[in-house]
C-alpha cells in the first residue's frame, strides 16, 4: 500500500467520495464498499467504519442492533419464518457492542419505538447514546406506552435539528441537554408523564432553547413569544393550529422587535391568533409571510389582518406574502377598497397572493401596479370586480418584470383595439394568465387581444371550458405566425 494513503487528510478525502448519496442502489454500493475497506486493513477501519454509519436516515437504530449477535435476526432474518429473538435489554457486554458504532452516527430517522426498552439496560442509559448525533427526525405516531419516555436517549449533547410529531415531558429541557439546537420541529401530539396542560409543555420546551434558527410547532403562548422576540439567532418561525385552549390577552402582550425573522408562517383555522400577533410585533427584516387559514376568512378579519400587516415595519422588506382561506359567497358591497390599499406599503413585493375575496377595479389596479414595480408574480381573488382590458394592459405596463398573473378579467366586453395600441400596450415579459372563473364571450377575439398584446402567453390557465377554445384559437394563431 503507498504510503500516503496512511496519511489521515488523505484518508479522509478519499474516503469521502464513497460517501452513501443518491439513489438506493448507489447507497447500497457505496455501503458494500466501505465494509469491504474497512475489513482490507487497519488503517482503513475507522475512517470507513464513520462514514458507514454517520447516516443512518434510511435504516433507523435496527442495523446498530444487529451489531449484538443475539439480535442478528432483527436485521437477517426479520419477516422470515421462524423467526424469534430474546427480547431482553442489553447487557453490559452487548451494551458496548452497541456503543461503539452508536457514537459513530451522525444523522438518524426513526420510524419505530418499538426497540426503545432494548436500550434501558446500558450504562448510560439515563444519558444520550448517541453522542455525535447532530440530526434527529422522528416520522411515526408517538407510541403513548412505556417507550414514550425514553427520547433522552437521542438527545446528544450536540444535536442541531430536531424533528418529532408531537413532545414530550422530556423534552422540557432540550436547549440545556442540547445547547447548540438550531432547528426544532414539533407537531401536535402531546405525551408526558404530568398533569401540565400541553401548551404550558411546549412553552416550556420552546424557552428552554436559546440558539433557535428555526421553529415550527403548535400555538404559543405569550412567554414562548416574549422569549422568541429576544432571540437573535432566530429567522424562520412556522405556527400551526395546535391547542384551542392557547389565547393570547392583547392587554398582556409585550413582545421586543424579532429582529433577524425573515419567514413567517401561520396555518390555523381563524385569523384572530395571527392578528394579535402582527398587532404586538415588529418585523423589520421580514421576507417571506405565509398565511394559510382553513375556515373562510370574514370581511372584517381580512382588513384588520392586512391592516395589522402593514403596522409590523416590514414594508421594506417584505418580497413574498401569501393568504389562503376557503372562498365564501361574500355580499359584493360588504368587501372594502381598504384591504388591498393597505399593502400599497410593501414596495419590495416580488410575489403576493391573496386567495380570498377583495374589491377591485381598473383604478386600485393601477395604484396597486405602481406600488409594487418589482412584482413577478400576482394573484388575486376579484371574483366580484372583474378587471377590464384596457386596465389589465395599463396596469402591466408599470410591471416589466411580472411573470405570472391570476386575475377575474372581464373578456366579455373588450374595451381595447389591439392591432391599433399594440406599441402602447404589449406586455413581452408575461409567461403565465390565469383568469379564473371568468367567461370567455368571444373565443376569437378574445384569442387575438391576447396574442396581441401578450406575445409570450400560448396558452391561459382558467376554470371554465369554454376557455378550451380561446387556447385552440391561441395555438392557431402562433402555427400561423411561424410559418409565415
Amino acid at each position: 500500500m503507498h504510503p500516503t494513503l496512511l496519511l489521515v487528510e488523505v484518508l479522509l478525502e478519499t474516503f469521502a467520495y464513497l460517501k452513501p448519496s443518491g439513489s438506493a442502489s448507489e447507497k447500497s454500493l457505496s455501503r458494500r464498499s466501505l465494509s469491504a475497506l474497512a475489513r482490507t486493513c487497519k488503517p482503513f477501519y475507522e475512517p470507513a467504519m464513520d462514514l458507514l454509519w454517520e447516516d443512518m436516515d434510511d435504516y433507523g437504530i435496527i442495523p446498530l442492533l444487529g451489531c449484538v449477535t443475539r439480535l442478528y435476526p432483527l436485521v437477517y432474518a426479520y419477516g422470515c419464518k421462524g423467526f424469534f429473538y430474546s427480547d431482553d435489554p442489553l447487557s453490559e457486554h452487548e451494551g458496548r457492542q452497541f456503543l461503539r458504532h452508536a457514537a459513530r452516527v451522525r444523522s438518524l430517522c426513526i420510524q419505530s419505538d418499538e426497540h426503545f426498552h432494548l436500550l434501558t439496560g446500558l450504562p448510560i442509559a439515563k444519558t444520550c447514546v448517541f453522542p455525535r448525533l447532530l440530526a434527529l427526525r422522528l416520522v411515526m405516531r408517538i407510541c403513548l406506552g412505556q417507550n414514550a419516555n425514553h427520547w433522552h436517549l437521542f438527545l446528544s449533547p450536540v444535536l442541531r435539528r430536531c424533528e418529532l410529531p408531537g413532545f414530550y415531558s422530556d423534552l422540557k429541557s432540550i436547549g440545556t441537554l442540547c445547547p447548540g439546537l438550531e432547528s426544532l420541529s414539533l407537531g401536535s401530539v402531546a405525551v408526558h408523564a404530568t398533569d401540565e396542560l400541553p401548551y404550558k409543555l411546549l412553552s416550556e420546551t420552546v424557552r428552554s432553547c436559546k440558539q433557535l434558527k428555526h421553529l415550527q410547532c403548535t400555538r404559543l403562548d405569550c412567554a414562548s413569544w416574549k422569549h422568541l422576540s429576544n432571540l437573535p439567532t432566530l429567522v424562520t418561525v412556522t405556527i400551526d393550529e395546535g391547542f384551542d385552549d392557547v389565547q393570547l390577552d392583547p392587554h398582556n402582550v409585550n413582545f421586543a422587535p424579532f429582529l433577524n425573522i425573515t419567514c413567517l408562517y401561520f396555518r390555523m383555522n381563524t385569523a384572530a391568533y395571527a392578528i394579535t400577533i402582527m398587532q404586538h410585533s415588529k418585523f423589520p427584516s421580514l421576507k417571506v409571510l405565509g398565511l394559510n387559514f382553513v375556515a373562510t376568512l370574514p370581511v372584517a378579519d381580512a382588513e384588520q389582518l392586512v391592516h395589522a400587516l402593514s403596522k409590523c415595519k416590514t414594508s421594506q422588506t417584505l418580497e413574498y406574502m401569501e393568504i389562503n382561506s376557503i372562498y365564501r359567497s361574500e355580499a359584493p358591497e360588504s368587501l372594502l377598497p381598504k384591504a388591498i390599499r393597505h399593502l400599497f406599503c410593501f414596495t419590495q413585493l416580488r410575489t403576493l397572493h391573496l386567495y380570498f375575496p377583495i374589491y377591485l377595479d381598473d383604478h386600485i389596479l393601477f395604484e396597486a401596479m405602481s406600488s409594487w414595480p418589482h412584482i413577478h408574480s400576482l394573484a388575486l381573488a376579484n371574483i366580484h370586480f372583474l378587471i377590464t382590458f384596457r386596465g389589465v394592459f395599463a396596469a402591466l405596463h408599470l410591471c416589466p418584470h411580472l411573470h405570472n398573473l391570476a386575475l377575474h378579467i372581464d373578456t366579455v366586453h373588450i374595451d381595447i383595439d389591439p392591432e391599433a395600441e399594440t406599441d402602447t400596450l404589449q406586455h413581452t415579459s408575461l409567461q403565465t394568465l390565469d383568469v379564473g372563473t371568468s367567461h370567455a364571450g368571444d373565443p376569437e377575439a378574445v384569442a387575438r387581444t391576447i396574442f396581441s398584446m401578450l406575445p409570450c402567453i400560448s396558452r391561459v390557465c382558467q376554470g371554465e371550458l369554454e376557455w378550451d377554445e380561446v387556447n385552440s384559437q391561441l395555438e392557431s394563431l402562433r402555427f400561423s405566425t411561424v410559418n409565415v
